[in-house]
């Protein structure tokens, strides 16, 4: 429910009314923006400097079949170890910039708007979009933490740094700044939507924070542990058992 008050709030769709007003008022019309130059040709340009680290583009590709419009893919990483995916329409971007959050321990790129159904910019493809790996693959097993680096990437890093660079392309690509930012989360998402508003506040104009995964030190020991014991009987094996029933138990 948070996730999807902040999207209605982000589309302007939920307007804010006061008690000396009886009409709500308006979102920002911006007009569209086209691009200023060929998507692949970013790919050649040195974005080191919008991140002050080193950061290398492996590829610019226009994806005619992208949806929900087409759009310009960039892909790349920002040293030591964060991937990111950067997403500019290719007509129609109307000057608003999103980056999504990662769930779980994150460890793929994944651009996803959630709760975005009835926001027409986003099925209208009017976003330019930007997401992370979090600097690190695989997920759940936890084994990329023994690297110092990956656990700062994982704990605020890469999404600042993602959002600079994505910022620096945008402004490369349509030769303007986004007028709007936003960032949207969910579950440790939530958690990397307020490490950002904390940290970063100036990254983002927006930010939707949903069931954030803030505790992790309780969240990853004594909320999952004693949910593992209480689960457990004399023999060592669970209670209980996810299954996926038979389609002829329905």
């Amino acid at each position: 429910m948070r996730a999807l008050l902040g999207w209605l709030y982000l589309c302007a769709y939920l307007p804010w009314q006061t008690a000396m007003a009886d009409a709500p008022s308006l979102p920002a019309m911006l007009p569209a923006v086209p691009p200023v130059m060929d998507c692949a040709k970013l790919a050649a340009i040195d974005f080191s400097g919008a991140v002050g680290a080193k950061a290398t583009i492996s590829s610019a590709r226009p994806q005619s079949d992208g949806k929900p419009a087409r759009y310009c893919q960039v892909l790349g990483v920002i040293a030591p170890h964060v991937k990111f995916e950067v997403r500019l329409p290719l007509s129609g971007w109307t000057q608003r910039f999103v980056e999504t959050g990662c769930g779980g321990l994150c460890g793929n790129l994944n651009i996803r708007l959630g709760n975005a159904d009835t926001c027409l910019p986003a099925t209208k493809g009017e976003f330019a979009l930007a997401s992370t790996d979090m600097g690190h693959e695989g997920g759940m097993d936890a084994k990329w933490g023994e690297d110092y680096a990956a656990r700062l990437d994982f704990a605020y890093r890469s999404e600042h740094v993602t959002a600079l660079i994505a910022k620096a392309i945008i402004e490369k690509y349509y030769g303007r700044k986004p007028k709007y930012s936003y960032f949207a989360g969910c579950s440790d998402g939530g958690r990397e939507a307020l490490m950002e508003a904390q940290r970063y506040p100036q990254d983002f104009n927006g930010i939707t924070a949903g069931a954030p995964a803030m505790n992790f030190t309780t969240q990853n020991t004594f909320y999952h542990g004693w949910n593992a014991r209480t689960n457990t009987d004399s023999t060592g094996h669970a209670i209980a058992a996810l299954t996926t029933p038979r389609a002829s138990n329905w």
